[in-house]
């Protein structure tokens, strides 16, 4: 896939993260979510197991690394899928990505914004403005843009 900037994609993805972004982002439970749903659902470590082709060790060492941050994707979705969950994998941006790209725009060119532009994102997610911060960027080396 060719990288380049996309103005309008960045402004649909702004619009899904900020429904994320409502979610708690320290929602997760302190011993995990497969330990969590597993207790929930009154279901022992060994019988998760049985339905994971693991040992019930192997289970709870798994709950561990989910705890500690370092079970992989693969491994979590063979637990969720034992108890008959989903994963869901995002990335979260701190803040808007429009406002990372102008914010690095910024710092290459040392600009200011359009008049027409300036203000929050949501001001600048219409198509006339997107074309504007278009015009305004492509100037800028996409090569070495987040260099």
């Amino acid at each position: 896939m060719k990288s380049r900037l996309d103005f309008t994609r960045l402004a649909e993805l702004d619009r899904q993260f900020c429904e994320f972004a409502k979610l708690h982002r320290d929602a997760t439970p302190r011993c995990g979510w497969v330990k969590t749903v597993r207790l929930a659902l009154g279901m022992s470590s060994t019988a998760l197991a049985a339905r994971t082709g693991m040992t019930a060790q192997g289970v709870r060492q798994l709950e561990h690394a989910e705890e500690n941050g370092s079970i992989s994707l693969k491994t979590l979705a063979k637990l969720a899928d034992g108890l008959d969950c989903e994963v869901h994998y995002i990335l979260l941006p701190r803040s808007s990505l429009l406002d990372l790209v102008l914010k690095q725009s910024k710092e290459i060119h040392g600009s200011q914004l359009p008049t027409s532009l300036n203000g929050t994102t949501e001001k600048i997610l219409d198509s006339e403005a997107l074309s504007a911060l278009s015009a305004l960027l492509a100037n800028v080396n996409k090569r070495g843009f987040w260099l």
